[in-house]
């Protein structure tokens, strides 16, 4: 039994480490590209081609370069297929391709894709692969209808809004957050349908192509436990934010436009909070507790194999279920009638550990680097390793080394903690067993 523990580990270390290596490939491959004369306008250097492009693959939207003014329409076209590479995932892309040209996935394949969309049933990474790219497509394709409009009346010409609305369609589902206007969307805060557009196209995108796909096929059947944790949670921190930034902004940074553009503007703040990145206001002119508000929000993210990052919806909901069960001394942990495996419990406390370390040590790191409060430094941070991509204005001024750490940060927050655990350290579990002694805590 321990042999086959064993093989299974380092499998999973292989596969771990396949997908590490095709996400940095691809990452460079993408900022050597950007560094061509036909991507973009004057010159650019290489760390911030480089940042750009684990922004754009990791779909934070974080970046240090102005993409309308700074890229042309062939960069701009380049960021496209990257910000879709990212958001579907490479591996789910490429396993769709062989299998329309007649070719099956192999067992290893499969592997690697279930390691990537963070599954655990190789049985159903078929016909996710299947779905997912059809549900972008088709989602992709609503968003672009609905948003046209409101694109087209500043644009200079149909070319121009066709190419711009593709691009914001893809952002907002893939949850990118990167913009052609220069301002994120503060220019449409008066256009309502295109902010519930994005808003409803982000919340689908941090809420998961599995969710997507058994709400979509087994809609009348019973829904697993992964689902009704996502749903549940998503929806109600969705209303959550929608709720308290009412509370805190509609007098504040919303207090010009009018009630029903106040609510539109605060839902949309309220999606993009856990991953969307795109804004219609200035970060840095919130109330510090919305801003606080927001940080916990993007801390929590999105649900797991979803285009959001973060600590993930089902890790938060494993987290708050334990504390529970300790409070009631309850043996077991459960949610929805079912016992939580002692293994989910413990990876759940290993990646909030892990995230709090890397934010509270890159921050430090930062501090020493930069000029700006600490409160900036801080969020700029969290929206990095979260995959948030918003920010307080201050990524275009951030040391080069800064930048380094923010790449490395989107990178892990991509492809989640236990991917960076097992690429970077040597795992071999254990055979040696202790004797147990109670160790007074508290």
């Amino acid at each position: 039994m321990w042999r086959d523990a064993m093989l299974k580990n380092k499998s999973t270390i292989k596969s771990f480490r396949y997908i590490f290596i095709m996400y940095m490939g691809t990452i460079l491959l993408f900022a050597a590209l950007y560094l061509l004369p036909i991507s973009h306008i004057g010159s650019i250097q290489v760390i911030d081609a480089l940042f750009v492009s684990t922004s754009a693959l990791s779909v934070t939207g974080l970046s240090v370069l102005n993409i309308s003014s700074d890229f042309t329409r062939i960069g701009q076209a380049m960021l496209i297929i990257e910000m879709q590479l990212g958001g579907i995932g490479i591996l789910v892309l490429v396993s769709y391709l062989f299998m329309m040209m007649g070719k099956k996935l192999t067992l290893s394949s499969m592997l690697l894709i279930s390691k990537d969309q963070n599954q655990t049933q190789l049985k159903t990474i078929r016909s996710l692969s299947l779905s997912v790219l059809m549900i972008a497509l088709t989602v992709e394709a609503i968003g672009f209808g609905l948003m046209f409009n409101g694109i087209h009346e500043q644009s200079s010409s149909l070319k121009e809004a066709i190419f711009i609305t593709v691009f914001h369609s893809v952002a907002s589902f893939t949850n990118a957050g990167f913009d052609l206007f220069g301002d994120s969307l503060i220019s449409f805060q008066d256009n309502w349908l295109l902010l519930l557009t994005s808003a409803t196209m982000i919340f689908l995108g941090s809420l998961g192509f599995p969710t997507i796909v058994e709400y979509i096929f087994a809609f009348r059947k019973k829904k697993s436990l992964f689902t009704k944790v996502n749903i549940r949670l998503h929806s109600s921190l969705f209303l959550f934010g929608t709720v308290v930034y009412f509370l805190m902004e509609h007098n504040g940074v919303f207090s010009h436009l009018s009630l029903f553009n106040k609510l539109v503007n605060i839902i949309f703040l309220s999606a993009t909070s856990r991953n969307g990145g795109l804004t219609t206001v200035d970060i840095s002119t919130l109330n510090i507790t919305t801003i606080l508000i927001l940080m916990s929000l993007m801390f929590i993210g999105g649900a797991s194999s979803s285009t959001g990052g973060g600590l993930r919806l089902t890790t938060f909901t494993v987290l708050v279920a334990k504390m529970v069960s300790v409070a009631r001394s309850e043996e077991n942990t459960t949610l929805f009638k079912k016992t939580i495996s002692q293994d989910s419990i413990n990876k759940s406390f290993l990646i909030l550990l892990t995230f709090i370390f890397l934010f509270g040590f890159s921050t430090i790191f930062l501090s020493i680097f930069e000029t700006q409060e600490i409160e900036m430094v801080a969020f700029e941070v969290l929206s990095a390793l979260t995959n948030t991509g918003l920010s307080m204005g201050i990524t275009a001024e951030l040391a080069s080394i800064s930048k380094l750490l923010l790449c490395i940060l989107m990178i892990i927050g991509r492809i989640g903690v236990f991917s960076f655990i097992y690429v970077v350290f040597k795992i071999e579990k254990s055979r040696t067993r202790y004797l147990k002694e109670d160790l007074a805590v508290g």
